[in-house]
């Protein structure tokens, strides 16, 4: 701007000499002009009065000096004026030149800002990319730090050192969910379990527990054996409150359900249908055959619907009569309930989609085997089916195999979804927990039993029940900050310093377990 200015200024002197020199011109034109006439006027005078051409002649001379003394002032202005001119020309010609050198200094001075900013911003990216390597550096190696204390503390739970047991699972859990690592992982979620207190149990039948089911919102459940007991009991803060409410140890329950009023019906093996409303138990229904009956769940307001081998039976509870009979293509190994939908599933690999009306809609089955167990998680959209053989397969919800999860040696027989993990339970007499969202799903074996298990029930939010062949019903802590939470609260002792550096190591600073 400076040098722009300085261009003006140039200009502007050489318009104003410009127009001295013209004006100079003017005025000399102007003074000749009046003189000739002045001349004239005596050359008419003197004329006039004697006609002496001497005179005029002398007279014309004058004015021709006269005419050639101007013209040679003009040439000198003229030649001024042009040297003005070329002054002005070279200043500005100057001044440009100075201009594109400041332009030029100004670019190089952006660009030099531009690249320091680059710099810059190059010099907090690095710095941050290194942080984060950092980060993940010590995430890794706390999370590693984790399994190591949780594999020390199940040495030392089996070695009897409960209080130290208890400080290395509690560390274990601490380290690796505050660096957000898999805390369902096996050997941590054994540490929890075994230090918790996680499990409890109690024998609420005589004969093997075939079904579980909710039956109120006051946390009371209802159970059927294989002993032809039907009861309902409830388990709170440790506590096992149980009321048989009918037994015909000439029945062997399959299947339990409720229907819209809260009446409980069991389904018998032998083809018996027993019912029980308030407390009272009605005279049992004998159903069209005498075996092989297996399933029992509700299919709307007023029918359940009941399996007999490969035969549906539509039963009217109202009426309480059966309505219709439908044949299925095969055997029914095992049934679910997919968003309102029941499913049946034959054991050559059939699947079918059944209304209340008896309809049965052929489904698309893309996993091959004897399906013995179904489950469908609403909030996931995804489903999870057993096989005879021990496999699980994860679907989506249009049916298609997600993956394959192995970890059972047996028959399964149940499924339950919960949050992000599906629980599994076999003959194998293993309960197994699977995080369903991972891509190579460890199975986490929650129990082993001494006998087979039949099904799975969802207690609370942190909890699951297990009926089993022995008639037990046993409940599982599942939730690992739950337990981690029963430790904490029962802790006796924090770590010496012995103990910590022994342990953890002097390199990770000394943290209080115990408040």
């Amino acid at each position: 701007m400076r040098y722009n200015k300085a261009i003006t200024y140039i200009f502007g002197l050489s318009t104003v000499a410009l127009a001295g020199v013209a004006y100079g011109l003017y005025r000399d034109k102007q003074q000749l002009k009046a003189d000739i006439s002045e001349l004239r006027a005596n050359i008419l005078k003197y004329e006039q009065r004697d006609g002496n051409s001497f005179v005029v002649e002398r007279i014309s001379k004058q004015m021709e000096d006269i005419a050639y003394q101007q013209m040679d002032i003009s040439d000198k202005r003229r030649e001024e004026a042009l040297f003005q001119m070329r002054v002005a020309d070279e200043m500005r010609s100057k001044a440009e030149s100075e201009q594109r050198k400041a332009e030029e200094f100004a670019r190089n001075v952006v660009e030099a800002r531009n690249m320091a900013e680059q710099q810059k911003e190059l010099a907090v990216t690095q710095q941050l990319k290194a942080e984060h390597a950092r980060n993940v550096a010590d995430t890794l190696s706390y999370i590693a730090l984790g399994r190591s204390l949780a594999s020390l503390s199940s040495t030392q739970y089996l070695a009897g050192n409960k209080d130290a047991s208890a400080l290395l699972a509690y560390a274990a859990w601490k380290f690796t969910s505050s660096y957000k690592g898999n805390v369902n992982i096996p050997v941590i979620f054994k540490s929890l379990s075994q230090n918790s207190g996680s499990f409890s149990s109690n024998i609420i039948h005589k004969g093997g527990v075939s079904k579980i089911i909710p039956l109120d919102n006051k946390g009371h459940f209802v159970s059927v054996s294989r002993y032809g007991e039907i009861t309902r009991w409830k388990q709170q803060s440790g506590k096992w409150e149980k009321q048989l409410l009918a037994s015909d140890n000439s029945c062997s329950y399959r299947d339990v359900c409720t229907d819209g009023d809260g009446v409980i019906y069991a389904l018998s093996y032998n083809g018996k249908l027993q019912s029980v409303a308030n407390g009272h138990v009605a005279q049992p229904i004998i159903l069209p055959e005498k075996t092989d009956w297996t399933h029992i769940c509700r299919i709307s307001s007023r029918q359940l619907l009941l399996v007999a081998k490969s035969r549906l039976y539509f039963f009217d509870t109202v009426k309480r009569q059966i309505v219709k009979t439908v044949d299925v293509p095969q055997t029914v190994t095992a049934i679910g309930n997919r968003d309102g939908s029941v499913l049946l599933f034959g054991e050559n690999s059939g699947e079918w989609k059944v209304d209340a009306e008896g309809r049965l809609t052929a489904e698309d089955v893309r996993v091959k085997g004897k399906i013995t167990a179904y489950t469908w998680s609403k909030s996931k959209q995804r489903a999870a089916v057993g096989t005879e053989s021990g496999d699980i397969f994860l679907l989506d919800a249009n049916g298609n195999s997600m993956r394959k999860l192995i970890g059972h040696s047996s028959r399964i027989t149940d499924l339950l979804f919960k949050d992000d993990f599906l629980f599994s339970a076999s003959y194998d007499r293993v309960v197994n927990l699977w995080d369903a969202n991972a891509t190579n799903s460890e199975a986490v074996a929650l129990r082993d039993y001494s006998s087979w298990l039949y099904c799975l029930c969802s207690a609370d939010p942190n909890s699951i029940f297990v009926g089993s062949q022995s008639g037990a019903v046993s409940r599982i802590v599942v939730s690992p900050s739950e337990m981690a939470a029963t430790i904490h609260a029962n802790l006796k002792r924090d770590f010496t310093a012995d103990e910590w550096s022994y342990y953890v190591g002097d390199n990770v600073p000394k943290m209080k377990l115990k408040d």
